[in-house]
């Protein structure tokens, strides 16, 4: 789709944030027309300001390598020729301080997630079209309806029924990577932590509560087998309530 925008308007930047989150954005974004760059730390996010601009970055509140406000920071404030525009997100925790202290530069925004592709899109065009004012965040309560609440899906993608399929597949093979990745940590209660991070923030995103839920209780304990197994039966659920519905996918909520 045309949005009828010059092509620097079009480029956008997208920093951070488990691989199901940013490619789900990408994929969204890319539809409408703009042409979209995806890096996971603050350090590529520097280096590909360096030599391309950019209407808009969306840059997740917390980075591998930095705070999402000190790369705000450098977007906005370093090269005034290449200043970058800031739309950031992350969970409800993390705006009070980043609003504070991303009050010099101002942040475009700050989006609570889980968000909504009518919220994300909303935003975008906001401030890359030249209308409307920053975007203010609105927080979205956690579902309640496992092992998937489809009505969830159907909020969180305007109802696109393709892009319902294609993030269910993409969830259940991005689940099923972090809960290897928690396997693979059950000696290193870092890697165990980051690993039941992302899939608690993927999992709120499609709204397997259930599993969302327990992959918060593993976040906050040590490397447990226990908790792992119970991962890995509700993802199995998800699995089989999605093969349950060949006909039209995830698209019918009857």
């Amino acid at each position: 789709m045309d949005l009828g925008l010059d092509p620097q308007r079009r480029r956008l930047l997208i920093v951070g944030d488990p691989a199901l989150s940013r490619g789900l954005m990408r994929m969204v974004l890319s539809r409408l027309g703009y042409v979209v760059s995806v890096v996971s730390s603050g350090t590529e996010a520097l280096t590909m300001r360096a030599h391309t601009r950019f209407a808009l970055a969306l840059v997740a509140a917390r980075l591998p390598d930095m705070p999402g406000v000190a790369l705000a920071r450098h977007l906005v404030e370093t090269h005034p020729a290449r200043a970058v525009p800031v739309l950031m997100f992350g969970d409800a925790f993390d705006r009070p301080s980043a609003l504070r202290d991303g009050a010099a530069p101002p942040l475009a925004g700050f989006l609570v997630k889980p968000i909504s592709i009518g919220r994300l899109v909303g935003a975008v065009k906001a401030l890359t079209d030249g209308h409307g004012p920053p975007v203010s965040a609105a927080e979205i309560a956690m579902p309640v309806r496992p092992p998937l609440d489809l009505a969830r899906l159907r909020e969180f993608t305007d109802g696109d029924r393709q892009l319902e399929r294609e993030l269910a597949t993409l969830y259940v093979e991005t689940a099923a990577v972090y809960i290897d990745q928690m396997r693979e940590a059950l000696d290193d209660p870092d890697a165990w932590r980051r690993a039941a991070h992302a899939l608690k923030g993927a999992s709120v995103n499609i709204g397997a509560v259930e599993l969302a839920e327990t992959a918060a209780r593993a976040e906050r304990s040590e490397p447990c087998a226990a908790l792992l197994e119970e991962l890995a039966g509700q993802l199995a659920a998800v699995r089989s309530f999605l093969a349950a519905r060949p006909a039209s996918a995830v698209a019918s909520l009857s």
